[in-house]
């Protein structure tokens, strides 16, 4: 099976749809009435094209006039509901990522164990690989000096909804985190995780490894970051990841 053909297809409004903490909500439909829904429906035929082209060539070379003709929307309805390319990249990356979560909700105020994190951590990796040219796209993109800080920033907040939610739980150690800083510890958690993402992409390391680096980070953050019972949560896993 081609990574053509496991991307997402369009699902009606459904694709468009992201949570509140991704990049791209700007993007949201200026009009209103019978209109509106038309745009809306451009708008998805748009991020699913522009997601078939990334998983095609593995690249960040996207040509809007391409992308224009590929998905049969004008080109100026792409620049109005996108900006730019890097908006529709942003939007693009950001619905993709939130796929891995269907049937598993993450509110502002929802907390994870480290056991549902770790197995978030699964899911997250097991999509990753099965779209291996899309995810290096991305983590090309993360690390270039010449993306843009709104596209860089977007892509960091991608990988933290799970980090967050078990910051929010009983084993977080609250006065360690406040004292390194929400915003710090969130931050080399994003670039860990795409340096693992980068690494597994450019074959330095191959599926078993890459899946296990990324359970192993959440478990590396809750032996600094927990409390007694975070800890204790992070040293019975110790290990066992490794088969």
């Amino acid at each position: 099976m081609t990574e053509q053909r496991n991307a997402p297809k369009p699902r009606g409004r459904r694709l468009a749809l992201v949570r509140d903490d991704t990049p791209g909500d700007d993007a949201a439909s200026p009009y209103s009435g019978p209109y509106a829904r038309t745009f809306d429906r451009r708008r998805q035929d748009i991020l699913a094209t522009a997601w078939e082209m990334i998983a095609e060539r593995g690249d960040d070379d996207i040509n809007l006039a391409e992308l224009s003709k590929r998905s049969g929307v004008a080109l100026r309805t792409i620049y109005n509901a996108f900006t730019d390319k890097e908006g529709v990249i942003a939007q693009c990356l950001a619905t993709h990522y939130h796929t891995l979560f269907d049937g598993i909700e993450i509110g502002v105020n929802d907390s994870r164990s480290l056991r549902e994190a770790i197995e978030m951590m699964g899911r997250v990796a097991a999509d990753t690989i099965r779209v291996r040219a899309f995810s290096g796209c991305a983590a090309r993109l993360y690390f270039s000096s010449r993306t843009s800080p709104k596209l860089t920033e977007g892509l960091r907040r991608l990988p933290i909804s799970t980090l967050k939610a078990w910051m929010r739980s009983d084993e977080a150690d609250r006065r360690t985190i406040q004292h390194f800083g929400r915003d710090e510890i969130e931050r080399s958690f994003a670039n860990v995780q795409w340096g693992l993402v980068n690494d597994w992409a450019t074959g330095q390391i191959d599926d078993h490894d890459f899946t296990r680096g990324m359970k192993n980070h959440m478990v590396m953050v809750a032996l600094a970051f927990g409390n007694r019972a975070g800890r204790a949560a992070a040293k019975s896993f110790c290990g066992l990841l490794d088969d």
